[in-house]
Order: structure tokens, then C-alpha cells, then sequence
């Protein structure tokens, strides 16, 4: 078993020195999401930050959404996410997750929500600064209300732009 795992890293490390590098250091990220659990969708931004080449974090910023009534947010439903990159040429593979909050004035007072988020995702390179990317992920908010748990799936499809190299 021993070897089997020593066999496993030196291939992980052959593939990791032998891949290319298509992300820049930050990259913007403009994405259309589809969400069903509350069927709507919506047109978003995210900013992108590469300190590694197989490490990501991602910030959620903006998103217009559509669904019962248009909605405009501006880092509501923000969120810090990581992203893991399988090293591989062409399409790259990455799995990502994190966690979010929402905080909601209402008539009655201030309503905050967590929420943990994750899913598997695949990086098309289509030139040296730019990348298309396909995500399906899972979002689970809590609202603070026991027994008030909502899933909800997200299937993301956009480009990453590379900013800074």
C-alpha cells in the first residue's frame, strides 16, 4: 500500500511540473447562474485571487437576479470560496467551496443567514488570459430559524478574464 501511494505522488508531481499555467494572478470572473431550489437566475461578477497554481480563492460580488421579481445585489449573498485545480493540459478540472451570509433589513429587524457552499467545476483554456468554465455546485443556507434549512443547486457557466499576470 505504501508503494502504491509513493507511485501515486510521483505521478501528482510529474503532472503538476508538466502542466501549464493558463490562470493569471487575479482574474474577473462574469458568470450567468441558473438556481433551482428557488428557480431563478442570474448575471453575476466575481473576482478571482491565484497565489498558487493549483489554489484559488474566489469573492462573490455582484449579481442581477431574475426569478418571481429582478433583484440587483451588491456583495448580498457574498461569499469566500476556494478553488482546488486538478493539474491537467486542456481542460482543468477544480473542486470549490466555502461559505457566505446574507444580512436582511426587514420591517421587523435585521434577518442574518450562513450559508456553505461547494460543487466540482471544469476550466476550458481559450487563449492565454481567458478561460470558460462550466459549475455545478450546491448552496445550503440557514436562516437562523431551527429546522429552516434550504438547498439549493447552482449550474454557473461564464469566462475568467486574467487582469494581472
Amino acid at each position: 500500500m505504501k508503494k502504491i501511494l509513493i507511485v501515486i505522488a510521483i505521478l501528482l508531481f510529474v503532472v503538476a511540473a508538466d502542466a501549464k499555467r493558463y490562470r493569471s494572478l487575479v482574474e474577473v470572473e462574469p458568470k450567468v447562474s441558473l438556481y433551482i431550489g428557488s428557480v431563478r437566475f442570474g448575471l453575476g461578477c466575481d473576482v478571482i485571487f491565484n497565489p498558487l497554481k493549483t489554489v484559488g480563492f474566489r469573492f462573490s460580488g455582484t449579481e442581477l437576479s431574475f426569478g418571481n421579481y429582478t433583484q440587483f445585489y451588491l456583495n448580498f449573498g457574498s461569499s469566500l470560496d476556494a478553488l482546488i485545480y486538478f493539474p491537467m493540459r486542456g481542460p482543468q478540472p477544480y473542486v470549490h467551496a466555502g461559505f457566505g451570509f446574507n444580512m436582511i433589513d426587514t420591517e421587523a429587524g435585521s434577518n442574518t443567514s450562513f450559508a456553505i457552499r461547494g460543487g466540482l467545476g471544469l476550466t476550458y483554456p481559450w487563449s492565454r488570459g481567458t478561460n470558460l468554465f462550466v459549475e455545478p455546485g450546491v448552496i445550503i443556507t440557514d436562516p437562523g430559524d431551527p429546522g429552516d434549512t434550504d438547498v439549493i443547486f447552482r449550474l454557473s457557466v461564464g469566462a475568467r478574464f486574467g487582469v494581472l499576470k
